[in-house]
């Protein structure tokens, strides 16, 4: 239990570096999209690339690739589900808001926070769980999560427009590396170098984004928001504890799918959250916020969560 502690701690201690290298003008504002970029289109596919293409296929592996695919299927089509009553709730926010706030409580970043923290604190058979249930993650996100932040609202659903955001690079790349571990293909030990090489750049580069996120997010009006608020701890707090509900009582699950999901959930609001807002033309400063305050909680979350599964599910 220490052990994993000290791990997030350093993990953690990042995020400050990125915090003060932004706050001091070390690093600039402009630069975030670039270094965005470089982990979304670069590191992180090489990362998801690389624990899948290594991986020895046996017959365990194989069935909890497709547990994790069907388990995560089912978490994203409940939880929408789940808290489309509670939108009631929020009665101080514009109705048209209320879908946006729904998507925050749900969508989890699982990809971006999810890959290096989960590889850094569980290792490399936990990260390749992780880069499996990120291709329902994304199912969810650029379709389901669509259809909520839409919610109330008279906007069309556009299947090609989803279909195209879904498949992003990481999807893209860890469904080509699935293809290569089921099919045995053997990769060059030097594109196994490279791709690994790169992956590892992930995990610092994606807290130094972190800590620039947080450097740049006004707290001011979003510890005013009653109805933000809830939804964030919704998102840190309750979701995993439903995941948890969801998962630890099915009995064909085993210890290291149940932790993986209920660790999945765990994670603040998706980044792409924001961007799909914007593109949707809802409220895009709102998700923003939410993004920051459920990022600020998860420091506390995360470390509390990563020693209870730790206690729960590894013996």
């Amino acid at each position: 239990m220490l052990t994993v502690l000290i791990k997030i701690l350093g993990i953690f201690a990042i995020i400050v570096v990125g915090y003060i290298a932004t706050k001091t003008n070390i690093i600039t504002k402009e630069s975030e999209s670039s270094m965005v970029n470089l982990l979304i289109l670069v590191t992180t596919p090489c990362m998801a690339f690389s624990s899948i293409v290594s991986k020895e296929l046996d017959s365990s592996i194989s069935e909890k690739i497709i547990l994790v695919l069907l388990v995560s299927l089912a978490y994203f089509i409940i939880m929408p589900i789940l808290v489309l009553p509670l939108g009631k709730i929020f009665t101080h926010t514009p109705k048209e808001d209320v879908g946006v706030l729904m998507a925050i409580m749900v969508a989890a970043n699982a990809g971006f926070m999810g890959f290096p923290i989960t590889k850094a604190i569980f290792g490399d058979h936990f990260f390749f769980l992780i880069v499996v249930q990120n291709i329902i993650l994304n199912i969810y996100l650029f379709g389901i999560a669509v259809l909520q932040m839409n919610y109330g609202s008279e906007s069309k659903f556009d299947i090609k427009s989803i279909i195209k955001s879904v498949m992003n690079p990481c999807v893209v790349v860890s469904l080509i590396a699935m293809v290569i571990l089921f099919t045995g293909i053997k990769m060059p030990e030097p594109v196994m170098d490279i791709t690994g090489m790169l992956g590892n750049v992930t995990t610092p580069l994606s807290m130094i984004i972190v800590g620039m996120r947080l450097a740049n997010s006004k707290f001011d009006s979003v510890l005013k928001n009653r109805d933000l608020i809830i939804a964030s701890l919704f998102n840190v707090l309750i979701a995993p504890l439903c995941a948890f509900l969801m998962v630890n009582w099915l009995p064909f699950l085993t210890d290291d799918v149940k932790l993986l999901i209920i660790w999945a959930s765990a994670f603040p609001c998706a980044v792409i959250i924001a961007g799909l807002a914007a593109k949707e033309g809802r409220n895009a400063t709102l998700v923003s916020e939410g993004i920051a305050l459920t990022t600020l909680l998860s420091l506390i979350t995360l470390p509390i969560a990563a020693t209870i599964l730790t206690s729960l599910y590894l013996h």
